[in-house]
């Protein structure tokens, strides 16, 4: 296969250098290659730690001998040992050791750590949406991620591309397992190309080595259309069921393109006839390879369906849905609660109650259950109101990447509405800031209105309503599957 590698233009290299190098260590760095030492954050009153002496600001370097990096090392090494040997710096370089016994292995130690940098990606992905951002948004928003830590913490996607063979040791060793990793195509020399990278570890040597080790990874293809469809993606397909139960699931993902792609190569767009050309010609091989494993392993994502206007599937094999942070059962698992969101469904309002539920673009067939329940209850009207991406472009059409400015346009076009409800997961959760840096509690002082974060499923969504237009007590949303890996849009 022949093709030039993605070049950048001068404005892509200046969007990507708005990102604070401080937030990320080198790819070529290995973690394991680190120096060893985490800073204390917190020390619990009376705990294990305070008695022995560790101060907040010092430096813990060693467990029982054992280099801590970072918090994966530090909570690897404390659990499960009833005596330890902690090796502490202090803020003035003094080293000293101190011995803590637990009245059990399980016990709290009773401190906090900071937590790690993270490895930076080299990465230069031909639909990498870093690539795609505008410029003049939050600095974090530039940090590419290839981080095989935050892949086991938090199921973040890395390459593997970066990972060293004292990584893969350390992995092996403290069971970091599942593991998520985008593959993209085993194609070697397509896959190098789709990661814009002249070299690369290849793909095989990390599935061999998980395999031989006995971990678990569940993998991504983002598909791009006349690149790594057809031909190559059976192959890639054939690959990863090989490797079987190594590899637990296989998301497949259509390519997302903004308008921001200066310097990037030309990509075909996943268009609606696309998509339902893709979902007919693959649907006999999922069939096949669902009957052949027992399940689903292989999965395309709900955007597919949507982008095509056709039926998602539903996934009740799953008591939890191993790709639902890849968009995969999405729908299907936001309606799991329907039942009981009827069951709280008064009969009639005791006022008219007009409400807006602002999304993107290719929800609305998705609300129309909702909306049809809500009609149900006398005095309540719920309109659907899509919105248009402008900021990204028109073809994405997401809801996590909504931007506060473009709903604060959809409300500003509808103003005679009682209540506005937003996607909870195009906030950050820690300081509900939209993706463009403008905050719920802004987007609330510039419009007037009262607005309302829909945090959860089918349930939320008629609770957040049912709070307002009837004082009904809402219990607040905190761990939602739907939005544990979602609603944090950093």
């Amino acid at each position: 296969m022949t093709m030039e590698a993605p070049k950048r233009s001068t404005t892509l290299r200046e969007r990507l250098q708005r990102a604070d190098p401080s937030l990320t260590i080198p790819a070529s760095i290995a973690v394991t290659e680190m120096e060893p030492g985490v800073k204390v954050s917190r020390v619990v009153e009376g705990s294990l730690a305070a008695r022995a002496g560790v101060l907040p600001g010092e430096k813990l370097t060693h467990v029982n001998g054992e280099p801590v990096r970072d918090t994966v090392d530090f909570y690897f090494h404390i659990g499960g040992e009833e005596e330890l040997e902690l090796e502490i710096e202090s803020a003035a370089g003094e080293a000293r050791t101190v011995v803590v016994t637990k009245d059990s292995p399980d016990a709290q130690l009773g401190l906090d750590v900071e937590q790690f940098t993270t490895q930076h990606c080299g990465c230069n992905c031909v639909f990498c949406f870093v690539h795609q951002l505008p410029d003049n948004m939050r600095k974090s928003l530039y940090v590419k991620d290839e981080d095989y830590r935050l892949s086991f913490m938090q199921g973040s996607y890395v390459t593997g591309t970066t990972l060293k063979d004292s990584d893969l040791e350390r992995i092996a060793r403290q069971r970091l397992t599942p593991l998520y990793l985008s593959v993209h195509a085993v194609d070697e020399d397509l896959r190098k190309w789709l990661l814009g990278l002249k070299k690369a570890r290849p793909i095989l040597e990390v599935l061999k080595f998980f395999k031989k080790n006995r971990l678990q990874m569940h993998t991504q293809i983002v598909l791009c259309p006349e690149k790594n469809d057809g031909a190559q993606l059976e192959r890639t397909l054939d690959t990863l069921l090989q490797y079987h139960p190594t590899v637990q699931s296989i998301a497949i993902v259509p390519l997302g393109m903004t308008k921001w792609r200066d310097g990037l190569p030309p990509m075909v767009p996943v268009t609606k006839e696309y998509a339902r050309r893709f979902i007919k010609g693959l649907k006999p091989r999922l069939r096949e390879i669902e009957k052949k494993y027992g399940e689903p392993v292989a999965m395309l994502a709900d955007e597919w369906f949507l982008i095509a206007g056709m039926a998602v599937p539903r996934y009740t094999q799953f008591e939890s849905i191993p790709q639902l942070e890849n968009g995969v059962g999405m729908v299907y698992h936001f309606y799991r609660d329907f039942n009981a969101a009827k069951k709280i469904m008064p009969k009639k309002l005791p006022r008219p109650w007009r409400v807006a539920a602002i999304t993107s673009t290719l929800s609305p067939p998705v609300l129309k259950k909702l909306v049809k329940l809500c009609e149900s209850c006398e005095g309540l009207k719920v309109d659907v109101i899509p919105v248009v991406n402008e900021l990204f472009g028109e073809s994405i059409h997401v809801t996590g990447l909504l931007t506060g400015g473009d709903l604060g346009k959809a409300i500003k076009h509808n103003p005679f509405y009682d209540q506005y409800l937003l996607p909870g997961n195009c906030l950050r959760k820690y300081d509900e800031k939209f993706l463009d840096d403008l905050t719920l509690a802004q987007l609330k002082e510039q419009t007037g209105k009262l607005i309302t974060p829909v945090l959860g499923g089918a349930l939320d969504f008629v609770d957040t309503i049912l709070e307002t237009a009837i004082g009904r007590e809402h219990h607040e949303v905190k761990d939602h599957p739907f939005l544990v890996k979602h609603w944090a849009n950093d």
